[in-house]
């Protein structure tokens, strides 16, 4: 009996030791890309600082709007400024507050800066969360987010994280007074409580985030409430709900009938599969709408709040209304895919490769990985050319502002396709449809996983860890199971575009920060990479031991006996 008790003590022990091993590596973790993110942000900010004395650009009317707030004249408002008054509001907290305390004694350009700043310090936790979350349940592990402590995988999570938080057309306005900083974050905590079913949370973030800029409504709306629905409907099952090749027929009534949604893996779906799976969606919808309508009672009242402010307003826009009228601009979800390409070449390269080479012609590397995506075909990529070639044609939309002022990139990309010759504009289609299929591959992993390892016999150490309260520690996913890594299904890249379309397409002016929020949404939801296996796992979780037992002999004065 003695023996026993003994052998559960030591079990709780080890128990309690293996958490707080969890914890501190988390927590160094977490703040070693914290750290990494916001040690550039401030040297970004001090640069600027010293270059830029003067507000740049739309500054100069952010910069007199939110000296009016800071004077306390809040029914003033700059006929130039489009957007609503959040950023001032934060400026008026923040400012006003170091203000009060005696910190400031005069606001400079240089404080108000600052608010994007403490933004940008926000941003990677956020980011992490969300991507944590997103990594467990492309691993398996939805049902214990815990395991996400693995060495190895913190170093993948570190990369992703500060990747996305050093975004160029975002981290350029860390050090600037703009809306896009402080309205991305908000979007972003709107995800996170989404993800964590935090719904009245999440109503207060969305709404936040429509103080920051209008279009945001399409994101913690459209897109997040996309995303529920998706979570209330369960996924049809091959042979049991849809036959196993279904026709359109099939899945129209199979949806209906049993309230299931047809929606494959990326990896292994054709065109012709995105059509089912929107249509699936529609009919199982619309079978179990009572059902949905409760779940969706949130996203209706964040739609319900920005219709009331446009009637308030009488339009999208709060000034400058003349110079932006809503209009249908389809060219825009053109140029977005290259953007993609350009700022994410090192991620889709080797979709390209796989799609334009043949496939005994790829290096052994990209040879060796399964395909993430079926490769494009001629049937399908014709008619969407000839699509795309209509759009160029008929709705190229070209705003006064772009060609107006060479301080902008878009001024020089449209320069040149415009004025350099009349084909050139069509000349860069194939350009649009390679980007817009490496971005939707991406979505996809892998649609073959490494074959599982065999399981070994519990070491004592696992044994004790049970006794403990604890599931001993896990291979990587890697080599846990074929069926743990399965990445995104079609009906998130439906969503996506969706989101992405309504958000850009009713713009005339054509401007890079307008594609931030799509490339962080789809940059979240990119899986990470499986294909080097094993040997990278390991190759991480010796780098970063390091950092763990760093952070435990600083933080825990107690120590693993080896």
């Amino acid at each position: 009996m003695s023996e026993s008790i003994l052998e559960m003590e030591e079990g709780l022990g080890r128990g309690y030791e293996r958490r707080m091993e969890d914890f501190i590596g988390m927590a160094a973790s977490t703040f070693t890309s914290w750290f990494a993110v916001t040690a550039l942000a401030i040297a970004w900010h001090r640069y600027v600082e010293s270059e830029v004395l003067k507000p740049y650009l739309d500054e100069f009317f952010h910069v007199q709007q939110a000296e009016l707030y800071l004077e306390g004249r809040f029914s003033e408002w700059h006929p130039k400024i489009t957007t609503p008054p959040g950023l001032y509001g934060v400026s008026l907290f923040f400012l006003g507050t170091l203000s009060i305390v005696g910190i400031i004694k005069y606001i400079r350009v240089a404080d108000l800066r600052r608010t994007n700043l403490l933004a940008a310090t926000l941003l990677p936790v956020s980011l992490r969360s969300i991507v944590n979350k997103n990594i467990s349940k492309y691993d398996g592990f939805n049902s214990n987010p815990e395991m996400l402590s693995d060495l190895w995988l913190k170093a993948e999570v570190n990369h992703a994280v500060f990747n996305m938080c050093i975004f160029p057309p975002l981290f350029f306005f860390y050090a600037l007074y703009y809306t896009d900083v402080w309205s991305v974050l908000w979007v972003l905590i709107a995800f996170e409580f989404h993800q964590w079913n935090c719904r009245g949370s999440m109503v207060f973030a969305a709404i936040l985030s429509l103080f920051f800029r209008q279009t945001n409504i399409f994101w913690v709306a459209i897109f997040l409430g996309g995303l529920e629905i998706i979570r209330n409907i369960q996924p049809g099952r091959s042979g049991v709900e849809f036959p196993a090749k279904p026709t359109f027929l099939d899945i129209v009534t199979g949806s209906w009938q049993h309230s299931r949604i047809y929606d494959p893996l990326i990896s292994q779906a054709f065109f012709c599969d995105y059509i089912k799976t929107a249509l699936s969606l529609a009919a199982a919808a619309l079978a179990q709408f009572p059902q949905l309508f409760r779940s969706l009672k949130p996203y209706l009242i964040i739609l319900s709040a920005f219709g009331w402010f446009v009637l308030w307003n009488e339009g999208v826009v709060m000034g400058d209304k003349e110079n932006h009228v809503a209009s249908i601009h389809l060219a825009q979800m053109l140029y977005i895919w290259p953007y993609i390409m350009f700022f994410s070449f090192a991620l889709l390269y080797p979709h390209i490769l796989a799609a334009i080479i043949p496939r005994k012609l790829l290096p052994s590397s990209l040879r060796a990985t399964p395909p993430s995506i079926q490769r494009p075909q001629l049937k399908v990529a014709l008619p969407i050319c000839a699509i795309m070639a209509l759009i160029v044609r008929y709705n190229t939309i070209v705003h006064p502002f772009t060609l107006a002022d060479n301080r902008h990139y878009t001024f020089y990309v449209f320069r040149l396709l415009l004025r350099s010759h009349p084909l050139t504009r069509y000349a860069v289609i194939p350009i649009y449809y390679l980007s817009a299929y490496a971005a939707i591959a991406a979505l996809g992993g892998s649609s073959n996983a490494p074959k599982p390892r065999r399981k070994s016999p519990a070491s004592p150490s696992d044994r004790n860890q049970i006794r403990g309260g604890l599931q001993p520690r896990l291979p990587p996913p890697s080599v846990q199971s074929a069926n743990d890594y399965r990445g995104n299904h079609v009906s998130l890249a439906l969503i996506w575009i969706l989101s992405t379309a309504l958000s850009v397409i009713t713009a005339p002016l054509v401007e890079p920060r307008y594609f931030i929020l799509p490339w962080l949404i789809w940059r979240i939801h990119v899986v990470p990479s499986r294909s080097t296996g094993e040997n990278t796992a390991r190759r991480l979780d010796k780098k970063d031991r390091g950092l763990r037992e760093f952070a435990k002999g600083v933080f825990w004065n107690r120590h693993d006996p080896n």
